[in-house]
């Protein structure tokens, strides 16, 4: 039995040290990359948001004859349309629930216009998501142009967390355009500082700034 213990080997410093140094290096390596992978999901979830909150501009617009806006308040299908505003899921979370025509949720609404003594409201449930910021603006035009109230619209969606906003203009829909800023990842519930009305006929992004002196301009989007 003393002979066995005698023989009885374990690591010595310089092994335990070599460990720790390569789980140090693996790390080192392995946590960056981590988080770059985590940042482009979170990304890939604001550029799905852009392309679900265009099917739904066409949803709203074959039943209304006009395109509607986000609100940032939660209201039921059957609720007169609200003032258009961001819609931010990380601030009222009640937004990240689907619409009904009895339940609150996120929604897209409109008001058709043509017939100024008659105007029309509608809306169509749009699902936002937890922790998602989207900004959906129609045109304005007067009563009975156009034919309608909202003509033309644009879409600027982010992930909170994410470091890439992107945008849609109805004038130039097969364009996805983005802009990226590295500091959105540590979190504010801004969207953009220089949020955009859309604008009949004209491609609302381009040469426009992202939201301040940090960003570049919008750009199409890969």
């Amino acid at each position: 039995m003393k002979k066995l213990v005698r023989n009885a080997k374990g690591f010595t410093l310089v092994e335990l040290m070599i460990v720790v140094a390569i789980i140090g290096i693996l790390a080192a390596i392995a946590i960056p990359q981590f988080a770059a992978y985590r940042t482009r999901s979170i990304n890939a979830t604001a550029k799905a948001l852009a392309s679900n909150a265009k099917g739904t501009q066409a949803d709203l617009n074959a039943e209304l004859g006009c395109f509607g806006h986000s609100e940032g308040a939660v209201a039921t299908l059957a609720a007169a349309t609200g003032a258009a505003a961001p819609a931010d899921s990380s601030i009222t979370t009640g937004l990240a629930v689907a619409a009904t025509a009895a339940t609150a949720g996120g929604r897209l609404a409109g008001t058709n216009q043509t017939d100024p003594n008659a105007p029309r409201d509608f809306a169509v449930p749009f699902g936002i998501g937890a922790s998602m910021i989207v900004d959906i603006q129609e045109s304005v035009a007067a009563a009975g142009s156009c034919p309608s109230g909202g003509c033309s619209y644009t879409i600027h969606t982010r992930a909170l967390r994410g470091d890439t906003a992107y945008a849609v203009d109805s004038d130039v829909e097969s364009v996805l355009y983005s802009v990226s800023d590295p500091a959105w990842t540590t979190g504010g519930a801004t969207l953009l500082a220089n949020a955009m009305a859309a604008t009949d006929g004209a491609d609302d992004f381009v040469g426009q700034d992202g939201g301040g002196a940090q960003t570049p301009n919008w750009m199409p989007a890969n």
